[in-house]
Protein backbone atom coordinates (compact mmCIF):
# COMPACT_ATOMS: atom_id res chain seq x y z
CA UNK A 1 0.00 0.00 0.00
CA UNK A 2 1.18 3.52 -0.77
CA UNK A 3 2.35 5.33 2.38
CA UNK A 4 0.37 8.36 3.55
CA UNK A 5 3.34 10.63 2.86
CA UNK A 6 3.77 9.30 -0.69
CA UNK A 7 0.03 9.54 -1.26
CA UNK A 8 -0.13 13.21 -0.19
CA UNK A 9 2.88 14.09 -2.34
CA UNK A 10 1.20 12.40 -5.28
CA UNK A 11 -2.02 14.32 -4.62
CA UNK A 12 -0.11 17.61 -4.74
CA UNK A 13 1.13 16.73 -8.22
CA UNK A 14 -2.14 15.23 -9.49
CA UNK A 15 -4.32 18.15 -8.29
CA UNK A 16 -2.05 20.85 -9.65
CA UNK A 17 -2.46 24.58 -10.28
CA UNK A 18 -3.67 24.02 -13.85
CA UNK A 19 -6.45 21.71 -12.63
CA UNK A 20 -7.36 24.18 -9.89
CA UNK A 21 -7.69 27.07 -12.34
CA UNK A 22 -9.91 24.98 -14.61
CA UNK A 23 -12.23 24.02 -11.76
CA UNK A 24 -12.28 27.61 -10.50
CA UNK A 25 -13.46 28.84 -13.90
CA UNK A 26 -16.18 26.19 -13.88
CA UNK A 27 -17.23 27.30 -10.40
CA UNK A 28 -17.46 30.96 -11.45
CA UNK A 29 -19.57 29.96 -14.45
CA UNK A 30 -21.79 27.22 -13.00
CA UNK A 31 -21.48 27.38 -9.21
CA UNK A 32 -20.72 24.34 -7.01
CA UNK A 33 -20.66 20.85 -8.53
CA UNK A 34 -23.80 18.73 -8.18
CA UNK A 35 -22.27 16.73 -5.32
CA UNK A 36 -21.05 19.81 -3.45
CA UNK A 37 -24.45 21.41 -3.99
CA UNK A 38 -26.12 18.45 -2.26
CA UNK A 39 -23.79 18.82 0.74
CA UNK A 40 -24.71 22.50 0.86
CA UNK A 41 -28.41 21.61 0.69
CA UNK A 42 -28.01 19.25 3.66
CA UNK A 43 -26.07 21.79 5.73
CA UNK A 44 -28.58 24.52 4.96
CA UNK A 45 -30.90 22.74 7.42
CA UNK A 46 -28.34 23.40 10.17
CA UNK A 47 -27.36 26.63 11.94
CA UNK A 48 -24.44 28.27 10.13
CA UNK A 49 -24.57 31.81 11.52
CA UNK A 50 -21.51 32.45 13.69
CA UNK A 51 -20.19 28.87 13.29
CA UNK A 52 -16.79 27.58 12.15
CA UNK A 53 -15.81 25.08 9.46
CA UNK A 54 -12.83 22.92 8.55
CA UNK A 55 -13.09 21.99 4.87
CA UNK A 56 -10.81 19.01 4.27
CA UNK A 57 -9.57 18.62 0.71
CA UNK A 58 -11.87 21.49 -0.23
CA UNK A 59 -10.28 22.20 -3.59
CA UNK A 60 -11.03 25.70 -4.88
CA UNK A 61 -13.18 26.37 -1.82
CA UNK A 62 -16.82 26.23 -3.00
CA UNK A 63 -18.06 24.95 0.37
CA UNK A 64 -16.07 27.59 2.22
CA UNK A 65 -17.46 30.44 0.15
CA UNK A 66 -21.03 29.25 0.68
CA UNK A 67 -20.37 28.91 4.42
CA UNK A 68 -19.08 32.48 4.74
CA UNK A 69 -21.81 33.92 2.52
CA UNK A 70 -24.39 32.20 4.75
CA UNK A 71 -23.06 33.85 7.89
CA UNK A 72 -20.32 31.47 9.01
CA UNK A 73 -17.71 33.12 11.21
CA UNK A 74 -14.56 31.46 9.89
CA UNK A 75 -13.28 28.66 7.69
CA UNK A 76 -10.10 26.61 7.56
CA UNK A 77 -9.04 24.78 4.39
CA UNK A 78 -6.72 21.80 4.87
CA UNK A 79 -5.49 20.28 1.63
CA UNK A 80 -2.61 18.21 0.29
CA UNK A 81 -2.73 20.21 -2.96
CA UNK A 82 -0.74 23.44 -2.93
CA UNK A 83 -2.31 24.40 -6.28
CA UNK A 84 -5.84 24.22 -4.92
CA UNK A 85 -4.90 26.06 -1.74
CA UNK A 86 -3.30 28.93 -3.68
CA UNK A 87 -6.38 29.23 -5.88
CA UNK A 88 -8.70 29.25 -2.86
CA UNK A 89 -6.57 31.83 -1.07
CA UNK A 90 -6.60 34.07 -4.14
CA UNK A 91 -10.41 33.97 -4.15
CA UNK A 92 -10.55 34.77 -0.43
CA UNK A 93 -8.29 37.78 -1.00
CA UNK A 94 -10.57 39.03 -3.80
CA UNK A 95 -13.54 38.82 -1.44
CA UNK A 96 -11.63 40.46 1.44
CA UNK A 97 -12.14 37.35 3.56
CA UNK A 98 -8.54 37.15 4.76
CA UNK A 99 -9.48 37.61 8.42
CA UNK A 100 -12.11 34.86 8.22
CA UNK A 101 -10.10 32.24 6.34
CA UNK A 102 -7.10 30.05 7.09
CA UNK A 103 -5.22 27.72 4.73
CA UNK A 104 -3.05 24.77 5.77
CA UNK A 105 -1.06 22.52 3.42
CA UNK A 106 -0.49 18.93 4.47
CA UNK A 107 -1.95 15.63 5.67
CA UNK A 108 -5.16 16.51 7.49
CA UNK A 109 -4.78 13.72 10.07
CA UNK A 110 -1.49 15.34 11.14
CA UNK A 111 -1.90 19.10 10.68
CA UNK A 112 -5.45 19.39 12.08
CA UNK A 113 -3.83 20.04 15.47
CA UNK A 114 -2.82 23.48 14.20
CA UNK A 115 -6.41 24.74 14.36
CA UNK A 116 -9.08 24.85 17.07
CA UNK A 117 -12.06 22.51 17.00
CA UNK A 118 -14.71 23.69 14.50
CA UNK A 119 -18.45 23.26 14.63
CA UNK A 120 -18.52 21.61 11.20
CA UNK A 121 -16.13 19.47 9.17
CA UNK A 122 -16.69 18.68 5.49
CA UNK A 123 -14.99 15.94 3.46
CA UNK A 124 -16.28 16.34 -0.08
CA UNK A 125 -14.81 13.51 -2.22
CA UNK A 126 -12.00 13.10 0.31
CA UNK A 127 -12.51 9.67 1.87
CA UNK A 128 -12.00 8.13 -1.58
CA UNK A 129 -8.66 9.93 -1.83
CA UNK A 130 -7.25 8.60 1.45
CA UNK A 131 -5.84 5.10 2.06
CA UNK A 132 -6.95 4.82 5.71
CA UNK A 133 -10.62 5.82 5.75
CA UNK A 134 -11.04 4.92 9.42
CA UNK A 135 -8.33 7.30 10.54
CA UNK A 136 -9.60 10.27 8.57
CA UNK A 137 -13.22 9.74 9.70
CA UNK A 138 -12.27 9.12 13.35
CA UNK A 139 -10.11 12.25 13.31
CA UNK A 140 -13.03 14.26 11.93
CA UNK A 141 -15.54 12.89 14.42
CA UNK A 142 -13.27 13.65 17.35
CA UNK A 143 -12.39 17.10 16.02
CA UNK A 144 -15.87 18.39 15.09
CA UNK A 145 -18.09 19.88 17.77
CA UNK A 146 -21.40 19.05 16.11
CA UNK A 147 -21.47 17.87 12.46
CA UNK A 148 -19.47 16.03 9.81
CA UNK A 149 -20.67 16.07 6.20
CA UNK A 150 -19.06 14.06 3.42
CA UNK A 151 -19.37 12.49 0.00
CA UNK A 152 -17.87 9.15 -0.94
CA UNK A 153 -18.37 6.61 -3.75
CA UNK A 154 -20.84 3.76 -3.69
CA UNK A 155 -19.17 0.38 -3.38
CA UNK A 156 -19.70 -2.67 -5.56
CA UNK A 157 -18.08 -4.15 -8.62
CA UNK A 158 -18.70 -1.23 -10.99
CA UNK A 159 -17.13 1.32 -8.65
CA UNK A 160 -14.18 -0.94 -8.00
CA UNK A 161 -13.57 -1.43 -11.73
CA UNK A 162 -13.71 2.32 -12.38
CA UNK A 163 -11.40 2.94 -9.43
CA UNK A 164 -8.98 0.28 -10.64
CA UNK A 165 -8.84 1.81 -14.12
CA UNK A 166 -8.26 5.25 -12.65
CA UNK A 167 -5.51 3.96 -10.38
CA UNK A 168 -3.83 2.22 -13.34
CA UNK A 169 -3.84 5.41 -15.43
CA UNK A 170 -2.36 7.41 -12.54
CA UNK A 171 0.25 4.72 -11.89
CA UNK A 172 1.32 4.80 -15.55
CA UNK A 173 2.04 8.51 -15.00
CA UNK A 174 4.42 7.50 -12.18
CA UNK A 175 2.28 9.26 -9.61
CA UNK A 176 1.84 7.77 -6.11
CA UNK A 177 -1.69 9.14 -5.65
CA UNK A 178 -4.44 6.50 -5.72
CA UNK A 179 -8.28 6.59 -5.61
CA UNK A 180 -10.08 4.19 -3.24
CA UNK A 181 -13.52 2.62 -2.92
CA UNK A 182 -14.00 1.84 0.77
CA UNK A 183 -16.83 -0.39 2.09
CA UNK A 184 -19.92 1.74 2.67
CA UNK A 185 -21.12 -0.26 5.69
CA UNK A 186 -17.73 0.12 7.38
CA UNK A 187 -17.69 3.88 6.77
CA UNK A 188 -21.09 4.20 8.45
CA UNK A 189 -20.02 1.94 11.31
CA UNK A 190 -17.14 4.26 12.14
CA UNK A 191 -19.54 7.19 12.56
CA UNK A 192 -21.79 5.10 14.81
CA UNK A 193 -18.82 3.98 16.90
CA UNK A 194 -17.76 7.61 17.29
CA UNK A 195 -21.15 8.60 18.66
CA UNK A 196 -22.71 10.15 15.55
CA UNK A 197 -26.08 9.68 13.90
CA UNK A 198 -26.88 10.24 10.23
CA UNK A 199 -29.32 13.10 9.74
CA UNK A 200 -29.22 13.43 5.93
CA UNK A 201 -28.54 11.18 2.96
CA UNK A 202 -28.67 11.67 -0.80
CA UNK A 203 -27.31 10.00 -3.92
CA UNK A 204 -25.67 11.57 -6.94
CA UNK A 205 -24.36 8.58 -8.83
CA UNK A 206 -21.79 7.32 -8.05
CA UNK A 207 -21.63 9.29 -4.78
CA UNK A 208 -23.25 8.99 -1.37
CA UNK A 209 -23.76 12.41 0.26
CA UNK A 210 -24.33 12.25 4.00
CA UNK A 211 -24.38 14.52 7.06
CA UNK A 212 -23.80 13.17 10.57
CA UNK A 213 -24.54 14.83 13.91
CA UNK A 214 -22.76 14.19 17.19
CA UNK A 215 -25.12 12.62 19.75
CA UNK A 216 -22.54 11.55 22.36
CA UNK A 217 -20.04 13.95 23.91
Amino acid sequence: MTSIKEHCCGADVFFDKKTAKKQYRQYLKNGPSRVTAKIIRQLTAQTIEGKSLIDVGGGIGALQWWFLQTGGARTTAIDASSGYLRQAEEHADKKAWGAKTHFILGDYTVVHTQVDRPDYITLDKVVCCYPDFKEIIETSCQKARTHVALSYPIDGIISKIVSWIGALIIKLKSNSFRPYVHPVNQIREVFEQQGYERVSHALAFPWHIETYRRVKV
